[in-house]
């Protein structure tokens, strides 16, 4: 009839470790995506100076950048379309 206070201080030990474990997943994914971050390290210059030797390239070579924008406005058709 009364509840076991061995099962129950069980249960709680239980839940306290999950508790506890979820936690810690929780900051090792905080410290991943810290570490990470948005465009930071080698990683964040690399697209960076893509980025700039794809516009000197475009503001250098008109027939290019005329070719690429024909490009970007059919494939925007398309999505609109389809």
């Amino acid at each position: 009839m009364f509840p076991d206070p061995g099962f129950q201080a069980q249960q709680q030990f239980d839940q306290s470790r999950r508790f506890r474990e979820m936690n810690d997943q929780m900051d090792v994914q905080r410290r991943r995506r810290a570490r990470r971050g948005s465009g930071s390290g080698l990683g964040g210059l690399l697209k960076l100076v893509l980025l700039v030797g794809v516009v000197v390239l475009l503001a250098q070579n008109p027939e290019l950048r005329a070719e690429a924008w024909t490009f970007v406005q059919e494939l925007w058709a398309d999505v609109q379309t389809g």
